[in-house]
């Protein structure tokens, strides 16, 4: 099929694929060669990884799969990534996984400049075919939906150019001091580096440090391409506030937020209430969060930056004695599924792996006030994953020992737990034996979080 464009064109590469939109492989492949593709299939599962891209690859652009260090259409520098969307219960279609680049080379890339560096070679300008996934369905039948080039150093906004520089660079300097088997996911905030490796087990060498590091790859985070997809499609949340419309504070989005903070660190909210204008008959139970929106300077609770880079904005207060009191908890989980899931593929592990939270942190004074003591961004650090692996595995254990009402307490480990989180005793979930047990979750224990604060 590779006749059909013109390889040395970018006008006629897109050309070309925009043919397939609404189409299926089944559609775009002749009869013949879609039997045989069905029949590798059935033999070696529709659904491994890579599967879907490599039919793209050899049976419409009619090139074989590689992993060259030049962009895939290398006359035009022009990289080929299809990747999957999902559609919710609401019909919206939101992507359904990171975008992932390639390999990162641990011992070389710590000798390259953003400017000049094997990611931009390779990956600055893309050819991104969007298609819908369907759970039951063969990959033959997937529709495209979206077909589109970007250019990362143009197609996206300043800001977020800037931020996807320093987060390559955040991932280069964490190489660079020996701390390669450290990188996770939630170091940065739209470029990531993802694990990417046939099996869990497998390691490479990484420059000063003798200890091996999961091989990794440049990957844009779902929630980030998730932006661009609902930029593509018209259903961008124009309501969302912007940090980056306000042209004087610095357009990466940590200083940004600490250039904001920073006049009211130390203040207490009353000082702070005073100072912007604030007035109440009836302080409400909310009063913190609405006096962050003033700092803001927005009335809602979403901000477009926060959520493309997936942070969590949580106000912790602490007791006059410094004390942390309250745990941080994650997403409930269902009994019957968690007993078959794997620990690098749970959902428990994607969260510490990739989630990024903001800390805003108070302190209770004597006199009913508060201070605004720090902000944090700070993100589960991989020094302590082996505490998490083990609460989460004893939690599966106890489960399939029918002991769902005895999982892992804050006594049997410092760094998580769990306990319920439901609305009342009634608000309960089916076991894998016939019970039913209150709604549980994940906790990271208080003085856990009180620990990190303080680094």
């Amino acid at each position: 099929m590779a006749s059909n464009y013109d390889d040395s064109s970018i006008t006629s590469i897109l050309k070309y694929a925009q043919t397939f939109k609404d189409k299926t492989l089944r559609d775009i492949m002749s009869h013949e060669v879609a039997e045989t593709v069905s029949d590798i299939n059935l033999e070696y599962g529709t659904r491994r990884k890579g599967n879907f891209g490599n039919l793209v690859e050899e049976y419409v652009f009619g090139y074989s799969p590689n992993n060259d260090s030049q962009a895939d259409f290398h006359k035009v520098g022009l990289e080929l990534k299809t990747t999957p969307l999902k559609k919710l219960k609401s019909g919206k279609l939101v992507s359904k996984e990171r975008l992932v680049f390639s390999m990162i080379d641990y011992m070389n890339i710590i000798n390259e400049t953003w400017e000049e560096s094997s990611f931009l070679t390779k990956n600055k300008l893309l050819l991104l075919l969007f298609y819908l996934y369907e759970k039951n369905l063969d990959t033959l039948d997937y529709k495209f939906k979206i077909i589109q080039i970007l250019d990362l150093l143009s197609d996206v906004s300043d800001a977020d150019i800037l931020q996807i520089k320093k987060d390559w660079e955040t991932i280069v300097n964490k190489i660079k001091k020996g701390d390669a088997h450290l990188l996770s996911e939630a170091d940065t905030l739209y470029l990531g580096a993802a694990t990417k490796a046939s099996n869990s087990s497998v390691r490479r060498q990484q420059p000063n440090n003798d200890e091996l590091a999961k091989p990794r790859a440049f990957s844009l985070k779902q929630t980030y391409l998730n932006s661009i997809v609902q930029t593509y499609l018209g259903k961008e949340d124009k309501t969302l506030f912007s940090l980056t419309d306000d042209k004087s504070l610095p357009p990466t989005i940590e200083e940004n937020i600490q250039s904001r903070f920073r006049p009211y660190l130390g203040k207490t909210n009353i000082e702070m209430e005073h100072e912007l204008g604030i007035t109440y008959k009836k302080r409400p139970k909310s009063h913190r969060r609405l006096l962050l929106n003033k700092i803001f300077g927005t009335n809602s609770n979403k901000i477009k930056e926060l959520e493309k880079a997936n942070i969590t904005m949580r106000v912790i207060a602490l007791e006059p004695s410094g004390r942390l009191t309250e745990s941080i908890s994650f997403p409930i989980f269902k009994y019957c599924e968690i007993v078959d899931e794997h620990w690098e593929e749970s959902n428990f592990y994607e969260q510490l792996t990739t989630k990024r939270f903001l800390f805003i942190v108070f302190k209770k004074n004597k006199d009913g006030s508060d201070t605004l003591e720090k902000l944090k961004f700070w993100n589960f650090p991989m020094q302590d994953i082996d505490n998490a692996k083990w609460v989460w595995e004893e939690t599966v254990k106890r489960i399939k020992d029918k002991k769902a009402n005895e999982l892992p307490g804050i006594k049997e480990n410092q760094v998580a737990h769990v306990r319920p989180h439901a609305r009342n005793k009634d608000d309960v979930l089916p076991t894998c034996y016939g019970t039913y047990e209150v709604k549980k979750c994940f906790w990271l224990n208080a003085k856990y979080i009180e620990k990190q604060l303080d680094k």
